[in-house]
């Protein structure tokens, strides 16, 4: 793992996002921005590793779970709001069972190997599946489903940019580091 220290522009590197959005828009900032306007510590030390922006995943896991209680919510015979305050820890369940049976018959499969990369686009196309189906029908719902394709659609754009910039990502992140 790379480590920066006493750079604070470092928290803006898109090396350190999992999500092509959140990298482009990491990069935008680190671009721009020059790190005016941000107090700097004595000394910060910074890990460059995708798994470090908790920002970035906690909107990733929160829009998740509030995608399929919406989900669960129209499915379920009781009105709007208590329906929702019921669907979102049945959400949990919907989201959570799957992941670690998945991830339990990929272990008895496959051995020891790493299967998050699996478990993860399993979860995802499942999401994906279910949207298609919501936005298919009348229900309230539709525009949630229809939001979360807009989300797919700006990361899949975000990625693309970042592949057609990619040297210029390289040059600002050396440039930071160094």
């Amino acid at each position: 793992m790379n480590v920066v220290i006493d750079r604070p522009q470092a928290r803006w590197l898109p090396s350190r996002h999992h999500f092509a959005l959140a990298r482009l828009l990491a990069f935008v900032q680190l671009r721009w921005s020059k790190g005016a306007g941000s107090p700097t510590p004595e000394h910060l030390i910074l890990s460059i590793d995708r798994d470090q922006s908790a920002a970035e995943h906690y909107c990733a896991a929160m829009w998740t779970v509030l995608t399929t209680a919406s989900y669960i919510a129209v499915l379920l015979p009781l009105r709007m709001p208590f329906a929702f305050f019921i669907a979102v820890p049945l959400a949990f369940f919907a989201i959570h069972i799957p992941v670690v049976g998945g991830g339990l018959i990929l272990r008895l499969l496959a051995g020891d190997e790493n299967h998050v990369t699996f478990v993860s686009v399993g979860a995802m196309g499942m999401l994906f599946l279910w949207s298609a189906y919501v936005a298919r029908t009348a229900l309230w719902a539709r525009f949630v489903a229809w939001f979360f394709f807009a989300v797919v659609a700006t990361n899949a754009v975000s990625w693309l940019l970042l592949r057609l910039l990619r040297a210029q990502v390289r040059t600002a992140e050396e440039r930071c580091v160094l």
